[in-house]
């Protein structure tokens, strides 16, 4: 009996196994990340707001087409874009020497000023978009090593307009959006009234 039970455990273990290995397979692979990235933005969006709220794969006026834009009452959208920098995270993570921390430091501030950068410059456009834009990155972990070992490059991003936000941080912004659209929703029907 008690080796059935050992038995057992070892297939659950080999199969959790196998689970974390596909995963890290994905992982790895930029196109499949982005993928997961932007699938878990839409399942926290189409979760939190109702449709014709948001669209995904907006086309801006100057034909840039961020993840996602949630419209606004004001008719101005705001821009949500998924970035995962992963790749240079992983590396600071596995780093065994201070050069080679350095070297990874650096590449992390280079890769999400980058992506920050980008969405400042495509996607903040005055007039036609909010003043601000999210950077939606997917993970807590990674959200977490960027904001608690580069508080420059946040400032920098705050700087730019762009906000950095975990998956609970856009949840909680969804949550504050969905109450913004139910309040002008009311005023409209006051107005009527």
């Amino acid at each position: 009996e008690r080796l059935a039970v050992i038995d057992s455990a070892q297939k659950n273990i080999t199969d959790l196994a196998s689970h974390v290995t596909s995963l890290r397979d994905v992982l790895a692979n930029k196109q499949a990340r982005g993928a997961f990235g932007q699938g878990r933005m839409e399942a926290i969006i189409q979760d939190g707001l109702p449709k014709g709220a948001y669209e995904f794969q907006f086309t801006l006026k100057n034909g840039k087409r961020p993840d996602c834009v949630v419209l606004l009452p004001d008719q101005r959208p705001l821009v949500i874009d998924a970035k995962f920098p992963l790749e240079a995270i992983t590396a600071l993570r596995e780093s065994k020497t201070e050069d080679e921390r350095k070297l990874a430091a650096q590449r992390v501030r280079q890769d999400v000023m980058k992506h920050v950068t980008d969405i400042a410059e495509k996607y903040l456009i005055p007039g036609e978009t909010q003043g601000t834009a999210l950077m939606f990155v997917p993970s807590e972990s990674v959200y977490a090593e960027v904001h608690d070992g580069f508080d420059d490059v946040v400032q920098k991003a705050y700087r730019l307009q762009v906000m950095l936000v975990s998956p609970t941080l856009l949840m909680l912004a969804i949550q504050v959006i969905q109450q913004i659209q139910k309040d002008s929703q009311m005023r409209q029907a006051a107005d009527q009234i």
